[in-house]
C-alpha cells in the first residue's frame, strides 16, 4: 500500500469522521486521551494527553477541532518534528516521549471552545485511529476574584475621599482669602474718608481766612 504523507491527511481525517462514523466505535481505545472535559476562564492554559495504544507502528498524532469551528491544532510526527497550525501559532507547546504526546495550549480565547480530538495517524495505512470522546474545552470570560473587586473598590472610595478633602480645604483656603480681602478693602476706605474730610475742612479754614483779611483792608 502506497504510503500516505500525513498533512494531507487531515482532509482525509474529516472524511472519513463524517461518512464513516462507525470506525470510531470499531478502533475505540487505540488513542486514549485525558482529560475528558475542561472549564477554563478567557487567558489561562490548559494540557491534553493523547496515548497511542497500538501494536503498530505510527505515522504521527493530530490535534483536531472537530465541531464548532473543524481544523487542524497540531501535527506531530514519529521523528518528532511538528506543524503547528495559524489557529495556534504562538501559543501551543508540547512535549513527546514515545507514543504519548502532551499538548499545552496558552492564552485560550471564547472562539477556542470546542471539542479537540487526538488522531493516531498509523504507518503504511490510511486508517485512522480516534478517541471517540475527545476532550471538551469551555472558555469562559474572565471573571475578577471578589477580594480583587473589593480592592478596587476601596482604592476608588479612597480616591473620592482625598478628592472630597482637598475640595474642601480649596474652598476653605478660598473663602478665608476673600474675607481677608473685603476686611482690609473695608480698612482702607475707612482711612480714606477723615483724610479726605480734613483736607476739605483746611481749605475751607484758608478760605474763611482770606475773605476776613481782605475785608479788612477794604474797611481800611
Amino acid at each position: 500500500m502506497p504510503w500516505i504523507s500525513p498533512l494531507p491527511t487531515t482532509a482525509l481525517f474529516f472524511l472519513v469522521l463524517l461518512c464513516f462514523p462507525g470506525l470510531n466505535a470499531k478502533n475505540k481505545g487505540v488513542v486514549e486521551q485525558s482529560p475528558l472535559s475542561l472549564s477554563v476562564q478567557e487567558g489561562q492554559s490548559i494540557s491534553i494527553t493523547c496515548s497511542l495504544k497500538s501494536s503498530h507502528e505510527e505515522e504521527g498524532i493530530f490535534l483536531f477541532k472537530t465541531h464548532m469551528k473543524p481544523e487542524s491544532v497540531l501535527y506531530v510526527s514519529r521523528q518528532n518534528t511538528s506543524t503547528i497550525f495559524p489557529a495556534f501559532a504562538n501559543r501551543l507547546e508540547y512535549s513527546k516521549q514515545e507514543k504519548t504526546l502532551v499538548i499545552t495550549l496558552h492564552n485560550l480565547k471564547k472562539n477556542d471552545s470546542d471539542i479537540y480530538v487526538c488522531v493516531g495517524v498509523l504507518k503504511n495505512s490510511a486508517v485512522l485511529s480516534l478517541n471517540g470522546s475527545g476532550t471538551m474545552i469551555l472558555v469562559k470570560d474572565h471573571i475578577i476574584p471578589h477580594a480583587e473587586m473589593e480592592q478596587t473598590g476601596c482604592s476608588n472610595n479612597s480616591w473620592i475621599f482625598y478628592g472630597l478633602i482637598i475640595a474642601v480645604v480649596l474652598l476653605f483656603s478660598a473663602l478665608v482669602c476673600f474675607v481677608f480681602y473685603r476686611v482690609n478693602m473695608k480698612k482702607y476706605f475707612q482711612k480714606s474718608k477723615p483724610s479726605a474730610v480734613y483736607e476739605d475742612m483746611s481749605y475751607s479754614s484758608r478760605r474763611n481766612t482770606l475773605v476776613r483779611t481782605n475785608t479788612y483792608c477794604n474797611n481800611n
